[in-house]
C-alpha cells in the first residue's frame, strides 16, 4: 500500500517537532529549555493550521491571541479531555513564557519535557488524524544517515540488557515490549523463553498491565497503524536509565 501523502501544512509542523528532538538529544547545556520553546511553537502553528485547513475557519485578528485561539480549537475537538488542555496551559504559562521572556539559565527536567512533548503530539494527532511519532522518527533517521551517525532503533539498543538480571517484573516487561514490539502476549513469552527468563504472562494479564500503563504519562503506547505495543516517551526514558544502569524514580 502506498504511503499516505502528508498534507503540505503539516510539513512545517513536523519539521519543528524534529528540531525539538534534535535539540533534546543534543549536548547543548540549555537543550530542554530551547526544545520547550520549539514544541510550543509547533503547537500554536498546528492550532492555526487546524482551524484554517480542517475546521475551515477563516483566521481573524483575534486568532493571533493564544487564549482565543485555544478556546476555538477546544470547541472543535470536544473529545479531548480538559486535563490535556490544562497541562498545555501549565507548560505555557509557568514554563515556556518564563523560558522565552525571562530565564535563559533555567531548564526543565527530562520527564517533564517528555510529558509536554507527548501531550502536544497527542493534540496534533487528534486534530489532523495522523500519527506524528513515526513521521518524526523517519526524519530523524534521515538526518542521522546524512550525518553518518549510528541510527540503531530501540530494539537493537535493548540487546545489551539481560532481562534475566532485572529484578522488577515491570522492568522485564518494559524490555520485552521495546525489543519485540508485540501484538500479543505470545510474542512476549517467546522472547522470555529465548532469553532464559522463566516468567510467563497470560493474555488477560498482559493486556491489563499494558493498558493500565499506556499513554504519554505511562510506559506503553499502542500503535494503531502497526497494531503493536511499543514504548511511550516516558517508557523510552525509563529504558535509557536501565541501559545506563541507573535507578529511575
Amino acid at each position: 500500500m502506498p504511503e499516505k501523502k502528508l498534507s503540505p501544512w503539516l510539513h512545517g509542523i513536523i519539521d519543528t517537532l524534529v528540531g525539538a528532538e534534535v535539540l533534546r538529544t543534543s549536548t547543548i547545556p540549555n537543550r530542554n529549555r530551547l526544545a520547550v520553546i520549539l514544541i510550543d511553537s509547533a503547537f500554536e502553528t498546528a492550532c492555526r493550521a487546524f482551524l484554517q485547513h480542517k475546521a475551515k475557519i477563516k483566521l481573524q485578528e483575534t486568532h493571533k491571541h493564544r487564549e482565543n485561539l485555544i478556546s476555538v480549537v477546544k470547541a472543535k475537538l470536544p473529545h479531548i479531555v480538559e486535563q490535556v488542555w490544562d497541562d498545555i496551559n501549565y507548560y505555557y504559562q509557568d514554563i515556556r513564557c518564563d523560558f522565552y521572556h525571562q530565564s535563559a539559565s533555567k531548564t526543565i527536567v527530562d520527564v517533564a519535557l517528555l510529558d509536554y512533548r507527548d501531550t502536544v503530539r497527542f493534540v496534533i494527532d487528534e486534530a489532523f488524524g495522523v500519527d506524528t511519532s513515526p513521521l518524526i522518527e523517519t526524519e530523524l533517521a534521515k538526518t542521522a544517515e546524512l550525518k553518518g551517525e549510528d541510527s540503531l532503533n530501540e530494539t537493537e539498543k535493548t540487546t545489551t540488557i539481560r532481562v534475566t538480571e532485572l529484578g522488577s517484573s515491570a522492568d522485564k516487561l518494559l524490555v520485552a515490549v521495546a525489543t519485540v514490539l508485540p501484538h500479543d502476549v505470545s510474542q512476549v513469552n517467546d522472547y522470555f523463553k529465548k532469553e532464559g527468563e522463566p516468567w510467563r504472562l497470560k493474555q488477560p494479564e498482559f493486556r491489563q498491565i499494558v493498558a493500565q500503563n499506556s499513554g504519554s504519562k505511562k510506559y506503553f503506547y499502542f500503535d494503531k497503524q502497526q497494531k503493536v505495543w511499543s514504548l511511550s516517551a516516558l517508557g523510552k526514558f525509563k529504558l535509557a536509565q536501565l541501559t545506563k544502569g541507573e535507578e529511575y524514580v
